[in-house]
């Protein structure tokens, strides 16, 4: 059942294949596609092995058969399909079932089948070549008036004589073989019964022989439009039919039905067809040298594989043409790979330099761009530092116009306070208060204004720096904050470092302005320095940045 099966696929892969193969067979060559057609025998070609193995399978079954044959009639009829198995596959195989066929025929004492079988000898004699042995076969055959109206028999002395004129007839030959072959046709022709394909192909041959090529194409292509089917599995017709379009000068369609015979032969296991190696030669004159080679290949194979020795001479005057054209394309090949090899060899050199260039490049690039990563670094630091000292100097800005501000003020009072004390001498001196001016002249007016003068800091520094002492103390260490007596003042410590705050570093400058010897100022730095959070050397870092 799995043979069966196999075989039941293959038959509709055909039909599918045929049915839409021949709709677009027309006498116009852009109605063939021949190039989607030798993509499909490419194909067969290269699977060929699967093809045989389903060849071989056959024949076994009908090997089988033959052997499970009792009766000479049985036998005869196995033979029978023994050597049509091989007749188109394996001669000499043909040939040797051919005479056991004969051998049975003659103990059957039938004429009928020993005629039948005489000419299943004559035409394995004519696979191998022995044309002049085949043909004495059929001379000799008996004198049956339904052998000689047989067209198998007309075939064959058609073939055989045909074989004979193209291979051994010399001019003067020629005129008798024609007309000989011109009336084994004729006589075909008319006895050809109810063969529809054989006729047409006959015809056809016929009409091409008289130089009729263009009344012979009609006769093919009318036939093929209205009998597509009848053709979808014969490869005569369809080398026929290439034969007749290339004599017209059509060769696209020539070449589009030699490639369908090739594909019908090739399917069929058939290894004595001429269909392939015509194709070959037909592709190979087109510039196709590397299928051709493949193709004709394939037929020798095929040809040494079937002893088919009445076609080896004739492949064998394609193969040195074909092989030439193939080393030719070979050749070409390779001085284009070695053409195209140094193009690539001098791209990659081409392309190494402007690699190198590139990296050469990119590295002064990415050399430059570090140096502008560092620049831009330096410059943003410069940038951050102005800007620290913008907001410094608005800061000195802000605290000098307050200052000076208050400073006007301070010598506007204190000028008044003058006036005014001098106003109070003149009144006491005029009155003889002389006890009075020299109380007043005595008493100690400098500590008083000095603690003025630090209220008046105080107050000043901390309408600049209201949260000054909160801030302060951050700098410290828990437990060691300085807290003023009283709100809105400062004590010592927090008016040393509220002069530090306001620039002032320098502790002679800072012990002159609060009337403090210079160790006094550096003991109380020192006091306060030792319980910060940050280094002694941060601190007043730390501080002027409140």
């Amino acid at each position: 059942m799995k043979y069966v099966a196999k075989a039941g696929c293959r038959i509709v892969g055909l039909l599918v294949f045929w049915i839409l193969g021949t709709v677009g067979v027309l006498n116009a060559a852009n109605a063939f596609n021949t190039d989607s057609l030798l993509r499909v025998l490419d194909d067969i070609v290269a699977g060929r092995t699967s093809i045989e193995a389903d060849k071989r399978l056959s024949i076994t079954l009908s090997r089988h058969k033959l052997a499970m044959a009792e009766s000479d009639s049985a036998i005869f009829l196995a033979l029978g399909e023994m050597f049509n198995q091989y007749r188109k596959y394996k001669l000499d195989s043909a040939l040797y079932y051919a005479r056991q066929r004969v051998a049975v025929a003659e103990r059957m004492g039938n004429r009928d089948s020993l005629s039948l079988a005489m000419m299943n000898e004559a035409d394995g004699m004519k696979g191998l070549g022995r044309f002049m042995a085949g043909l004495s076969i059929l001379h000799n055959l008996p004198n049956d008036q339904y052998v000689r109206n047989s067209n198998y028999y007309y075939y064959l002395l058609h073939s055989i004589t045909l074989s004979i004129y193209k291979e051994y007839s010399d001019v003067e030959e020629g005129e008798y073989y024609q007309k000989l072959l011109h009336s084994y046709r004729d006589t075909t022709l008319n006895i050809n019964g109810n063969d529809k394909v054989g006729n047409v192909v006959n015809l056809g041959e016929l009409l091409k022989e008289n130089g009729k090529n263009e009344e012979a194409l009609k006769v093919l292509t009318d036939f093929l439009q209205t009998n597509a089917s009848d053709v979808e599995n014969n490869a005569t017709f369809w080398c026929t039919l290439s034969g007749i379009y290339r004599l017209t000068g059509d060769y696209e369609a020539g070449k589009y039905c030699l490639a369908k015979a090739a594909i019908i032969d090739k399917r069929n296991c058939v290894k004595t067809y001429t269909s392939l190696q015509d194709l070959a030669l037909l592709l190979n004159e087109e510039g196709d040298s590397e299928r051709a080679y493949k193709y004709i290949t394939c037929a020798m194979e095929d040809i040494m594989s079937s002893n088919a020795r009445s076609r080896l001479m004739q492949v064998s005057q394609y193969m040195p043409i074909i092989l030439d054209a193939y080393a030719q394309m070979k050749e070409r090949e390779r001085k284009l790979r070695i053409l195209f090899d140094v193009v690539v060899a001098v791209l990659l050199l081409c392309l190494a330099f402007i690699m190198i260039k590139l990296h050469k490049r990119n590295r002064k690039l990415s050399e430059m761009r570090l140096s502008l990563d560092a620049k831009n670094k330096e410059l943003t630091m410069l940038n951050e530092n102005l800007s620290i000292a913008n907001n410094r100097l608005g800061e000195s800005n802000r605290i000098k116009e307050t200052y000076i501000a208050h400073l006007f003020k301070i010598c506007t009072e204190y000028i008044d306070d003058m006036d005014k004390f001098r106003i109070s001498l003149a009144r006491k001196l005029k009155s003889g208060q002389l006890a009075d001016i020299k109380a007043v002249v005595t008493r100690p007016v400098a500590e008083e204004a000095l603690k003025g003068f630090l209220r008046k800091f105080d107050k000043i520094f901390l309408e600049l720096f209201p949260t000054f002492v909160e801030d302060f103390n951050q700098l410290l260490q828990p437990g060691a904050e300085i807290v003023p007596k009283e709100a809105g003042t400062l004590n010592t410590e927090l008016r040393i470092y509220a002069l530090v705050r306001l620039g002032i570093n320098d502790s002679t400058k800072i012990a002159s302005f609060l009337h403090y010897s210079p160790q006094t100022v550096y003991n109380y730095r020192n006091k306060v320095r030792s319980r910060a959070v940050v280094g002694k050397d941060k601190f007043v870092e730390a501080v002027q940045n409140l």
